[in-house]
């Protein structure tokens, strides 16, 4: 596979440490570790997590909330895209052996070999990995709506993805607002409009009619979808007037405005829809799963573009996984990358 991903694929791999489907154990600034739990004593059962009602949940966030409406729906992958018996699996970042890579995806023993050809760099402790005959999951699904209508841009105003049905509603409205923020703001484009722009500075200052134009309502959406380590990843805080913002944050500017440096990165034309694991509870009390983004093979010579009708049937499988954490006022996202 020699496809080449995208920044914003690059860049949306978020945290490290994940488990397998089972038990199922990633871009910003980091890359994750997939991993087992090693072989020690079973723990205590955690205790069951308090679910918390989305009015709560939604009540924490700036006076401008999200609505969200949710609904029962048949998993799918994009138009015109037909689901595979099988694909192989690739994982960039492997925390483990092989074997327990191979147990983790249900596959018969040696299945999963390194990936010698991986244009990924894994990080210390880690590997890249590959595997074939995996049968992608068809796990119940359901689609939540994100509705954010005070925004001026049509595009930014509504969006709806698809996330497990087994989360529970509070739980499933984060993750949605978690894929709303990054598609939209933090990771095929970053940003938030409409601005102002500081040719001195290179940055830009959001204004009336976008999401938000105050950088603490800002930290406070970010802290009731994320945890306080990924949220706080994509915040750089106070930012003197004259100086140059980081790519990829979001800082405080006089007046609690938001400053940033806006960038831009386009989607895989190979890509054709994402397919789950079904969430486990953790020990940890943690909730963990396998986001599989499907594509096709672009050196295939049978594909020749979307459009007229053309029908396709991915074969590869880029792995990542999404991790959510308890706090006291609901489910928080740890760990997400965009399927592009």
């Amino acid at each position: 596979m020699k496809r080449t991903l995208t920044t914003a694929l690059a860049c949306a791999v978020l945290l490290a440490g994940c488990a397998a489907p089972a038990s199922t154990a990633g871009v910003p600034g980091s890359t994750p570790a997939a991993s087992l739990p090693k072989a020690t004593p079973a723990p205590s059962p955690s205790p069951a997590p308090r679910e918390v009602s989305l009015e709560e949940w939604r009540a924490a966030m700036p006076p401008n909330a999200p609505s969200f409406s949710l609904e029962d729906v048949e998993p799918t992958l994009d138009e015109n895209v037909l689901w595979p018996d099988q694909v192989e699996l690739f994982i960039p970042y492997w925390e483990g052996t092989l074997e327990e890579a191979d147990a983790a995806f249900g596959l018969p023993a040696g299945s999963f070999t390194v990936w010698e050809d991986s244009y990924f760099h894994p990080s210390e402790g880690t590997i890249a990995i590959r595997a074939g005959g995996y049968a992608p999951p068809k796990t119940l699904v359901q689609r939540v709506t994100v509705d954010v209508p005070w925004v001026e841009s049509r595009f930014d105003r509504s969006a709806a993805y698809t996330v497990p049905a087994a989360l529970d509603e509070q739980a499933a409205c984060a993750l949605a607002a978690a894929q709303y923020f990054l598609y939209h703001h933090h990771g095929l484009h970053h940003g938030l409009d409409p601005s102002e722009y500081d040719e001195a500075t290179w940055s830009y200052t959001s204004t009336a009619g976008a999401m938000y134009v105050r950088y603490s309502e800002l930290e406070q959406f970010l802290g009731c979808v994320f945890t306080p380590a990924m949220g706080g990843g994509m915040l750089g805080g106070p930012l003197a007037a004259d100086a140059r913002p980081e790519p990829s944050l979001f800082y405080q500017g006089e007046g609690d405005t938001i400053r940033f440096m806006m960038s831009d990165a386009g989607s895989d034309i190979s890509h054709c829809g994402t397919a789950y694991t079904e969430p486990a509870l953790q020990p940890d009390g943690s909730l963990l799963f396998w986001q599989l983004s499907l594509h096709l093979d672009e050196e295939d010579e049978n594909f020749v573009g979307w459009g007229e009708g053309r029908q396709y049937t991915p074969v590869e499988a880029y792995v990542t996984p999404v991790r959510l954490v308890l706090s006291d006022s609901g489910w928080r996202v740890a760990e997400y990358s965009l399927s592009l």
